[in-house]
């Protein structure tokens, strides 16, 4: 039974059809836009506060092509990206529960602020890059990239940043050319003006914030919209900007590769997370683990299948805050930027945690590497670092009993796991006969089914499964 589980995040991300008022307090309004507005929630089981997007269905003429942006969030799955949580539908309304980043937009911090320090920048800049890089690998394109879907997790003058709002991005393949005329006129890239462009679009956006965070002030200005198109299309700026005089030249080589009215000549999300500017102001810390972070490692390999789903599904419902150590951790053992955690990465900062040596990395990687992709992924991470204290908590345990009740009748059957972990896909989930020997392993009284006494005894005390 080695290495029976197979996970999937979006597994865990549900759409509802039930009452929100059930599972969450709403609370104020903190945002609106065309489709609808933006509230504060608290989730009732966990105590968690939320973000709540409400959208009017009425209001959007193809309901379908706008829910891309949830499909898209399901997908992703980086330190730098808003955490989509689940969703809710009536027939007149769709809730979508959001990971809720208290700490407000990049654009305020920037009209308080006026301009940004170099060292400031570029840690912005690292973090917009690196979740651009992973988008990109991942086959997506934003394409509304701007100060505005920028938001900071906490107000601390140290937090960092989550991208938002996916409503205009689009699936693309590595070449694909894209012809509709999305995006904000400030930041939007020329080549979409005429027409043909593919996801680099995001790196001209990426620039365009970059110029403003040093400057304060945008690259390409105008008196109405037309005209800021027309010098967008031209492609030409300067460095005037009085603030520029005291900007490093490598912070300026930057913004021009970035800014390459060609896209065949711009750098690429890869090439900036490496280049010099980004590298030098953000020195890589020293990369180690702790004896802690080894032990729920080691704890994790050796838990029995409904702990691993358990702490799985307990990663992807934590917001951001309750997790910033082993976030943080994530974000510094993934060297090269590309949001996810290599043999090669994870393989160094063992060798570099002298503690650590006796953990066999074979195993580790294969066991953290759930949903078989090759690399440990971010909620992965989570998952297998949480703190052991985290299931001690009843109302986690409970929750995640509950989720995974799905016929809500008192047990948890195989064909509730199975519904729970595959979504009810018999070919891409994971197979009866795995489900029903994950079940057995914790059924104590061979009734085919889990109480759940039976659940919280195996995911609190038990630690090592029958393999």
């Amino acid at each position: 039974m080695e290495n029976l589980v197979v996970l999937k995040r979006q597994w865990f991300i549900f759409s509802k059809k039930g009452d929100i008022a059930e599972e969450y307090d709403l609370g104020l309004e903190i945002g609106s836009g065309t489709y609808g507005k933006v509230f504060l929630a608290e989730h009732k089981a966990s105590g968690i506060v939320r973000a709540i997007k409400l959208i009017h269905k009425d209001r959007i003429k193809e309901y379908e092509t706008f829910t891309t942006e949830f499909t898209i969030l399901k997908d992703l799955d980086h330190p730098n990206i808003v955490n989509i949580i689940e969703t809710f539908e009536t027939d007149l309304y769709c809730f979508v529960v959001l990971e809720y980043c208290s700490g407000g937009e990049l654009f305020h911090k920037l009209c308080k602020q006026k301009t940004f320090s170099e060292q400031q920048a570029a840690k912005v800049m690292k973090s917009l890059i690196s979740a651009v890089m992973y988008c990109h690998n991942h086959g997506i394109c934003h394409r509304d990239l701007k100060p505005e879907n920028c938001l900071y997790l906490t107000s601390s003058e140290d937090s960092d940043l989550k991208i938002i709002d996916f409503g205009l991005s689009v699936a693309v393949t590595e070449e694909q050319i894209l012809h509709e005329l999305n995006g904000t006129p400030y930041y939007i890239a020329p080549e979409i003006l005429m027409g043909n462009y593919t996801k680099v679009v995001d790196c001209w956006s990426i620039g365009v914030i970059m110029y403003m965070l040093l400057s304060g002030t945008p690259p390409f200005k105008g008196k109405d919209n037309n005209e800021i198109l027309m010098n967008v299309y031209s492609g030409s700026f300067t460095f005037r900007p009085k603030a520029f005089k005291v900007i490093s030249n490598v912070a300026k080589d930057l913004i021009v590769r970035l800014l390459t009215k060609d896209p065949a000549y711009r750098i690429t999300a890869q090439q900036a997370f490496m280049h010099p500017w980004i590298q030098e102001l953000n020195p890589a810390p020293y990369r180690y683990l702790s004896e802690t972070v080894l032990l729920n490692i080691s704890s994790f390999i050796k838990a029995n299948p409904i702990k691993q789903i358990t702490l799985s599904y307990i990663a992807s419902k934590l917001a951001g805050t309750n997790i910033e150590h082993l976030r943080g951790m994530f974000i510094r053992v993934d060297s090269n930027g590309d949001g996810v955690v290599s043999k090669d990465e994870f393989t160094k900062v063992i060798q570099q945690s002298s503690s650590l040596k006796k953990l066999d990395i074979e195993v580790a990687c294969r066991f953290l590497d759930t949903n078989r992709k090759g690399a440990i992924d971010y909620n992965e991470f989570i998952a297998g670092t949480l703190l052991r204290e985290s299931l001690k908590k009843e109302q986690w345990v409970k929750q995640a009993f509950d989720y995974f009740d799905k016929d809500k009748c008192g047990f948890i059957t195989v064909q509730d796991l199975k519904n729970s972990l595959s979504e009810g896909e018999c070919t891409t989930g994971i197979s009866k006969e795995d489900i029903e020997k994950i079940i057995k392993l914790s059924d104590e009284n061979n009734d085919g089914k889990l109480d759940f006494k039976e659940f919280s005894e195996h995911v609190i005390n038990s630690s090592e499964t029958n393999r």
